[in-house]
């Protein structure tokens, strides 16, 4: 008979509760308990999510049925709480950044290291479809060697006032971006040599932190990419009834596109058409020939899967600590990943391209 777990989640917001959520239908999960710090919220949340909670982190650290312990904490608790958990022998995915430095994303895998236990960043575009059938299309060869790519990113303010995520001193790099970063690492494959970031003035007046980004990546075999960030443009969302939240946006100012250059075809990812295409180069005496060769359109009953699978990364997770396996996505990996959204960070502060050899 196969090993059941018991699963903590530390941080019981929005973001807690997809773990929660994944907890509770996991086959591999036996029971899940939620931690919040105030005794009045984790109580709240606990008969809000239908869990039982605690406020008493020691509960959860000293419990030895609990083998698996999710983060979702707001982001300056990431470091301490991974370490701490780790430490405590537990298996953990921690929602990303790796804390607010460097150093303390170096922490982590440190502690990693150390304890030898189990640990995965949340990149969970790493699980949806959209991302990981493109960097299938790569693997296979069938647009050759990756040589540029650019990912355009527009949306609405949707962070809110006086939130922790608006009121935040650090930038949406690490945050929210790093994601997207992550994408061209993985497709393209090679180490990112160097990193060059700028900001406009903010048009979004109560962020302290920029609204804007525009970010390039240099790689070692010589392939470049680029981001171009904006959370203002896209129409400010209101719920309707009769729409679709995709197709409300997907002509409003709202884009999450990529287009990744290879050189013997390309590919498209269009989130908000729900679509994603792919072109293939041929030659002819009188030029290249460009051909678009494959189409898929997903629908909308799968929307969550294809585009930003958080759910599915988590249940694969607690299968993968259930049954003793090691992260798919290695934390060393990720930790490549926030280097990169460090780097960008001082490129945009310091007005320079900063070389990865910098921060080893």
């Amino acid at each position: 008979m196969e090993n059941k777990i018991k699963v903590a989640v530390l941080g019981l917001g929005v973001q807690g509760a997809t773990h929660v959520e994944a907890a509770k239908e996991s086959r591999h999960v036996e029971s899940v308990i939620g931690y919040e710090p105030e005794k009045a919220r984790a109580e709240l949340r606990g008969r809000e999510l239908g869990i039982k909670t605690t406020s008493n982190l020691e509960d959860i650290l000293a419990d030895p049925a609990i083998k698996l312990v999710c983060i979702a904490s707001i982001s300056a608790a990431h470091p301490e709480l991974t370490e701490k958990a780790l430490r405590a022998g537990k298996a953990v995915l921690c929602e990303k950044p790796m804390g607010e430095t460097l150093e303390e994303a170096r922490r982590m895998i440190r502690v990693e290291k150390e304890t030898g236990k189990f640990l995965q960043i949340g990149f969970q575009l790493h699980y949806s479809k959209l991302y990981t059938r493109v960097k299938e299309w790569i693997d296979r060869g069938l647009i050759g060697t990756v040589v540029n790519s650019h990912c355009r990113y527009y949306c609405s303010e949707f962070h809110l006032k006086n939130t922790w995520k608006s009121n935040s001193k650090g930038t949406l790099i690490g945050e929210k971006l790093s994601h997207y970063l992550d994408l061209q690492r993985w497709w393209t494959g090679s180490p990112v040599e160097s990193v060059f970031s700028l900001s406009a003035p903010n048009a979004v007046a109560y962020f302290n932190h920029p609204d804007n980004h525009q970010i390039s990546m240099r790689f070692q075999n010589g392939s470049i990419s680029s981001l171009d960030f904006v959370m203002h443009i896209g129409e400010t969302y209101q719920a309707d009834p009769l729409r679709e939240a995709l197709e409300k946006q997907s002509d409003d100012g709202h884009y999450l596109q990529y287009y990744v250059f290879g050189t013997r075809g390309a590919i498209e990812t269009d989130l908000y058409r729900r679509r994603l295409r792919r072109w293939e180069f041929s030659d002819s005496p009188k030029q290249l020939i460009s051909k678009i060769v494959e189409t898929i359109n997903f629908p909308k009953e799968e929307t969550q899967s294809w585009i930003h699978n958080t759910h599915g990364q988590n249940l694969r997770i607690a299968e993968l600590v259930a049954k003793g396996m090691r992260p798919e996505v290695s934390a060393s990996d990720a930790y490549e990943t926030m280097k990169v959204c460090f780097a960008a960070e001082i490129s945009m502060l310091e007005g320079r391209i900063v070389r990865m050899s910098e921060y080893p």
